[in-house]
């Protein structure tokens, strides 16, 4: 039986979606507002990458919110609720720098863990087979979609998701040590650091997930995911290349992760089956 998501879950991804939107739009425009939106202040290059990474999640949630399988939002919750959970990690290690009496701090953690429980229970649930049974005629629920790709393509996917979870461990544990993976030439602070802990991470493992599906419905959202970071993430590049500055060769891996994960992300898209290939459904999903 293929499962669903509860409605109140629904609700509260596509809310967090629209004000995620709202964020990640307002800094890759114009990254001199992030005193009005963030805790502290970033450099522009910085602050339009944290844009980008923001809207990477609009996305997959409104996707996953309206496909409404739980076999298509399995992968995107991972990578979503390991943003957020670590997200609120590199928070608490710097909590002095969140005001107790500002609306930002309340909405950082409070909205943080809100979301975190919206990501985690579904994931929870579904896993023990908990979750409302899908509709027939909800969208890609017709058929399966078996997914083979070559055994190299899997294994390149499952080393480069390794890598970039070391990577997002690596600013997680350092913070301002990790500035020679670090491309602004502004530097990067500890509490920034391992902020972008987070991100890096959650794509990291979605590329794990990725590498060991078998049904290309799973690898839908994660590879549009990963084009949207390509996109944006290339973009902002281009809009402050006045401070790309890479000094090592981390410092290229790290910069190199956008337009890699578009083309990962493109290729992912186009290898989607015939549905004439797929089985009628049959998974315990």
């Amino acid at each position: 039986m293929e499962m669903r998501l509860p409605n109140w879950v629904r609700a509260i991804i596509l809310i967090s979606a629209l004000m995620q939107l709202a964020f990640g739009i307002t800094l890759l425009l114009d990254p001199s507002r992030i005193a009005e939106l963030w805790p502290w202040k970033l450099p522009p290059l910085t602050a339009r990458l944290l844009g980008a990474s923001t809207l990477v999640s609009v996305p997959m949630s409104l996707l996953a919110v309206g496909i409404n399988r739980f076999v298509v939002a399995t992968i995107p919750l991972v990578m979503m609720l390991t943003y957020r959970v670590l997200q609120l990690l590199a928070g608490a290690i710097h909590h002095e720098r969140f005001p107790t009496d500002s609306l930002v701090t309340l909405n950082y953690f409070g909205g943080g863990l809100l979301m975190a429980i919206a990501f985690g229970y579904p994931l929870w649930a579904g896993l023990r087979g908990a979750l409302p049974p899908a509709k027939e005629r909800s969208p890609l629920g017709a058929v399966l979609l078996p997914w083979h790709p070559p055994f190299s393509a899997r294994a390149g996917l499952g080393i480069l998701g390794g890598v970039y979870v070391g990577l997002g461990l690596v600013f997680l544990m350092y913070g301002a040590n990790a500035k020679p993976l670090w491309f602004d030439a502004s530097g990067i602070t500890p509490l920034t650091a391992r902020l972008f802990a987070s991100p890096l991470t959650g794509l990291g493992l979605g590329l794990i997930l990725v590498a060991r599906a078998k049904d290309w419905r799973a690898v839908l959202v994660p590879a549009v995911g990963m084009a949207t970071i390509g996109i944006l993430g290339t973009l902002s590049l281009v809009l402050d290349r006045a401070d790309f500055a890479p000094q090592s060769a981390g410092a290229w891996l790290s910069a190199a992760t956008p337009p890699l994960l578009l083309l990962i992300g493109l290729a992912l898209l186009i290898s989607r089956p015939s549905p004439s290939a797929g089985a009628r459904r049959g998974s315990p999903h």
